[in-house]
């Protein structure tokens, strides 16, 4: 990857740090509050518990994860599906390794235009052809040399996409330990109630205030599932169509190598008599 390309994913990478963050904030400051009652507001607590069980599960888990949660949950799932789609629009073999262009590049090495191909690889931008306009200056050099720089190259845009595919592992690794954080603070909320409450508790609140507090976790794991899945999906699969590139790639190379060397036709004989 080039350096603008290194210093824009970095900006990007910081500034989405930096919306989570502050997305983290705002859901440890909810705009309701299930865990703090006033004294006296048992009978009300349990009402509101009450007519919460009679919701269905999505408005309860929003109710639950309020403002803030909700938003950082929803801003972390838009991500993984945006992702997703870029993954699946770059990671196709027809992108990698375009029919039309190898057809084109293969009928001017025939010709032996070779000027031509060599223009081809550069106009295209297919990890096909990056690699081949790598390649074709060093066939002077010799095969290793150009299989070697085909390599580097192949190398060096498959580094980009690890990159863009790692995504996907942070989402995983970080969708429970958030939903962990929301949990955790949930139950300190409603354990600090139970230890302040004089005389009995009120069990029903208690257990609605933790049933709230258990959601962002459940959030965060159903957050999480998908991205582990795809982050094995594509790494796999990026594996895949750069072993496919690479053997294509050396094939292509050798053809050129060998139409370089083989002698220029002959002229017409008849050319000079006219």
């Amino acid at each position: 990857m080039n350096h603008c390309g290194c210093r824009a994913v970095h900006h990007i990478g910081t500034k989405t740090i930096m919306l989570a963050l502050a997305l983290v904030m705002l859901a440890l400051m909810p705009v309701r509050s299930y865990a703090q009652e006033a004294e006296g507001g048992d009978a009300a607590a349990a009402a509101d518990s009450h007519k919460g069980g009679e919701d269905s599960f999505i408005v309860h888990s929003m109710k639950s994860a309020g403002v803030g949660w909700s938003l950082l949950m929803s801003f972390i799932s838009i991500g993984m599906v945006a992702l997703s789609v870029f993954l699946l629009m770059e990671l196709r073999l027809g992108v990698v390794i375009p029919p039309d262009f190898v057809e084109e590049f293969n009928n001017a090495i025939e010709a032996r235009q070779f000027q031509q191909a060599q223009q081809l690889a550069k106009d295209n931008p297919s990890w096909l052809a990056k690699s081949l306009d790598a390649a074709l200056p060093k066939l002077q050099f010799g095969m290793d040399e150009a299989s070697d720089a085909a390599t580097r190259k192949l190398d060096e845009v498959r580094a980009s996409k690890e990159l863009i595919i790692s995504f996907m592992a942070v989402i995983g690794q970080l969708g429970p330990l958030l939903g962990l954080v929301g949990t955790v603070y949930g139950m300190i909320n409603s354990f600090k109630k139970l230890g302040s409450a004089s005389g009995n508790v009120n069990t029903n609140a208690l257990a609605g205030d933790i049933s709230h507090a258990l959601v962002v976790t459940l959030m965060g794991v159903g957050v999480a599932v998908p991205a582990i899945f795809f982050f094995t999906f594509f790494s796999k699969r990026l594996v895949q169509i750069s072993t496919e590139t690479n053997n294509t790639a050396a094939d292509m190379i050798s053809r050129v190598y060998n139409a370089m060397r083989k002698p220029a036709p002959a002229q017409s004989a008849a050319a000079p008599a006219r």
